[in-house]
């Protein structure tokens, strides 16, 4: 009997972990800033190819342009290390719907 209810209390606060999918948030910000990157990285190529001597505001946008990369990498690998935790959550919680009953 305690086992059940224990097993019970695991499976609600796991249903809260479960409904909470921050690793999609992170992947789409990911994209969004690496695209963004593509399109100022452009922006840099184009100003470096056509001016001998680069505009004052070139090196400001390169800098930006290092940020916005560096910021992409590292949303999308936050987002691979909470998908792998979202995954786990999920195996779990449906290892205990098994054992408990809820699910055939």
């Amino acid at each position: 009997m305690h086992e059940r209810a224990a097993m019970e209390q695991e499976l609600s606060i796991l249903a809260v972990a479960a409904r909470e999918r921050r690793s999609a948030d992170l992947f789409l910000r990911a994209a969004v800033e690496g695209l963004c990157w593509a399109l100022l990285a452009g922006v840099c190529g184009k100003l470096l190819w056509d001016s001998r001597i680069p505009p004052l505001f070139f090196w400001p946008l390169v800098l930006l342009d290092l940020v916005l990369l560096w910021d992409a990498v590292r949303r999308y690998r936050e987002g691979r290390v909470s998908l792998r935790r979202e995954v786990q959550v999920e195996a779990r919680l449906r290892e205990l719907r098994l054992a408990l009953g809820i699910d055939p």
